[in-house]
């Protein structure tokens, strides 16, 4: 496993045990995250975007675990193939969604997330084919 993979490998993990400082470690202190998903649908970045994305996410969603289909190499990007399962703070209502990451590496740390509700659109924006 690459290295790179590796560290996305291990985002999935920090995430899914809810490991605030394992996760700041993949990350570096300027990355940028970008995310479709309605709730959040914007982009992170600038002051402490991983803390300001961690916070919302921990607003909205009472639980929130991360099963990982497939993470790959492409050409300068790792991809994630994964499904989040949420619940819903206020509503308890249980949310699943079939999530695409393209994922950009600087310096062994993950520098760029970007999510994708469409598969195919993650895979033309990255690149790659499945």
């Amino acid at each position: 496993m690459s290295r790179d993979v590796e560290i996305v490998r291990r985002s999935f993990e920090a995430w899914n045990e809810g490991d605030v400082p394992a996760i700041r470690r993949c990350y570096t202190e300027d990355a940028v995250i970008e995310t479709p998903i309605t709730e959040f649908g914007r982009t992170f970045e600038g002051d402490d975007p991983l803390g300001r994305w961690i916070r919302e996410m921990r607003e909205t969603w009472a639980e929130v675990s991360w099963e990982v289909e497939r993470i790959f190499e492409g050409d300068g990007v790792v991809v994630s193939f994964y499904r989040s399962v949420s619940t819903g703070r206020a509503s308890g209502i249980e949310v699943v969604r079939d999530l695409t990451g393209v994922h950009h590496i600087r310096d062994g740390l993950i520098a760029r997330d970007r999510v994708f509700l469409d598969r195919d659109e993650a895979l033309k924006a990255a690149g790659v084919s499945a």
